[in-house]
Formats: C-alpha cells, structure tokens, sequence
C-alpha cells in the first residue's frame, strides 16, 4: 500500500471546523479503508484555534503534524510548507471546510494510486450553481486562457483537490507563486517537464459556501499570469 498525506492550508476557518474536519477525515479513510497522517498549515490565523489544534491532536495522535506560519503568506505558500514537511508516495491536497465530496476524494487517491504524474479535480458545470456571477465570469475566463493560450490537457486548473507522486512534489517544491496560482503553476511546470495530467471529475458539497472575492488579490493575480505565460509558454518553448 503507497503511504499518503492529507496537505490542508488554514486561515481564520469557520466556527466547528475541527468537527467537520474529524468528521470527514474519518469517512475518507472508511472508504479507502486505510489510516493517512494530516498535515495542516495555520497561514498566520488572526483568530485563536489553540483549541481545536489542541483536540485534533490528542485525537489523531501522531497522524497529525501541525505547521505555522507567524504571519499570513498565502494558500500556495501554506502547501508548499505542508508538502515540505512530509515523506510519502502521494501527496493530496484539499482545503480547511473539505468542500468536495468524500467520493471525489476517494476518486481522486484510486487514481493517484495507479497512475504517474498529477491527479486534479475537474469541475463540470454545475460547479457554478455554487458561484455569484463575478466568480462565474472570472472563472470561465481563466479556463478560455488555460485551453487557449496555455494549451493544457485540463482547463479547470484552480480546482483545490489534487494528489501527486514524488516526481511532481520535486517541481511542486520549485514553484514560485504564493497565493491562488499556484494550482496554475504547478500544472504548468508538469506539462512543461513532461509528467503526466490526469484530470478526474469532481463534485463539491451541497452546502459548500465561498468566502467574499478580494479584489486587490485578483489584481495582483493578474500580474503574476502574465509572468507565468512568459515563464512557461515563451522561456522553456525557448530553451527546450
């Protein structure tokens, strides 16, 4: 059996959020029918979970590795301190509120477990009944410049659920971007090293619920695109 880690970024979560993660850490494994140890990142949380840090670890024992980072620097650099942090076979990511279904979990390690490369979630359209129309738009924009000017095998490249193997945590390791990107870095830099992209079918909660868009991110997302399409598209194309 390949051994895996859950990989989970963390900044002001909700109210019982330790509850929900117990709770769907514990279905997931029933299904898999394995133990995985957690990784979780505190991205500089403003707000106190001393408590249900204290909680997950005296359940989980030491299936559970607590990260923190003194101040606030960003989801991408969240798991990119998790990944750091672990020895495995696979490496999965979700986020704090496990906003997809435990099926797409499960989905996603099955392939993971037999397949090279990176396992990444897939979003089909009724991921949008979930969206305000401003995400809707923003959304459907970066997959017409993930399918058009990148020219990716997946156009959903911001779906936070995907595992990986070793090859890809060496170049995971390797990527730049900080914030939401770096879903976006990532698969670039495996296209652009060769590795495999598998994309697989997802489906979030029906409760699921997103936080307020902050626009100055968006804007400063938008600069690190382009650097990413001069990074991947003109400098490797360049210098294979």
């Amino acid at each position: 059996m390949k051994k895996l880690v859950l990989v989970i970024p963390c900044y002001n979560p909700i109210e019982n959020w330790d509850n929900n993660l117990l709770e769907c850490y514990n279905e997931f494994c029933s299904k898999i029918e394995s133990d995985c140890d957690i990784i979780l990142v505190n991205d500089g949380c403003t707000t106190d979970i001393s408590l249900p840090i204290s909680n997950l670890k005296k359940i989980l024992q030491d299936r559970f590795i607590y990260v923190v980072h003194s101040e606030n620097k960003g989801k991408g650099a969240a798991l990119k301190t998790g990944v750091a942090q672990a020895t495995s076979d696979i490496y999965l990511f979700t986020d704090i509120d496990f906003p997809y279904t435990t099926d797409s979990m499960v989905e996603i390690y099955k392939n993971a477990l037999i397949k090279n490369g990176i396992v990444c979630g897939y979003r089909k359209s009724e991921y949008y009944n979930h969206l305000s129309f401003t995400r809707t738009l923003i959304s459907k924009g970066l997959r017409f410049l993930n399918t058009f000017v990148l020219a990716l095998p997946t156009n959903d490249t911001q779906c936070g659920l995907k595992a990986f193997d070793n090859d890809v945590k060496n170049l995971f390791l390797k990527c730049e971007t900080d914030r939401f990107l770096l879903d976006l870095e990532l698969l670039l830099s495996v296209n652009a090293h060769g590795l495999e992209i598998h994309p697989v079918h997802v489906v979030l909660n029906e409760d699921v619920t997103f936080t307020k868009f902050n626009y100055s991110v968006l804007f400063q997302e938008f600069g690190n695109f382009i650097k990413l399409i001069f990074k991947y598209r003109i400098f490797y194309k360049f210098n294979k």
